[in-house]
């Protein structure tokens, strides 16, 4: 706890999970990972999920889903 009475609640309770958590925020700032991408593509494929209440066959929606990742590719007919 700070010794200060002038400090707000909000401060102190930042001050102490700065503290309780300074060696994950180091790291952060060390190596700079994030699992944004993850997010992102978790965050994709729920909408797909949305948009594909129809399909019939979970075959359809996971190729779908590659299809929207670009993991496979479609070549159209001649």
């Amino acid at each position: 706890m700070l010794e200060h009475k002038n400090v707000s609640d909000l401060y102190e309770n930042s001050y102490r999970n700065s503290r309780k958590y300074s060696k994950y925020i180091i790291n952060m700032l060390k190596y700079g990972y994030n699992n944004g991408v993850i997010e992102g593509i978790n965050n994709k494929i729920k909408v797909i999920k949305r948009m594909a209440l129809g399909y019939r066959s979970f075959y359809h929606f996971r190729n779908r889903i590659l299809i929207m990742f670009e993991l496979i590719h479609i070549e159209k007919a001649a």
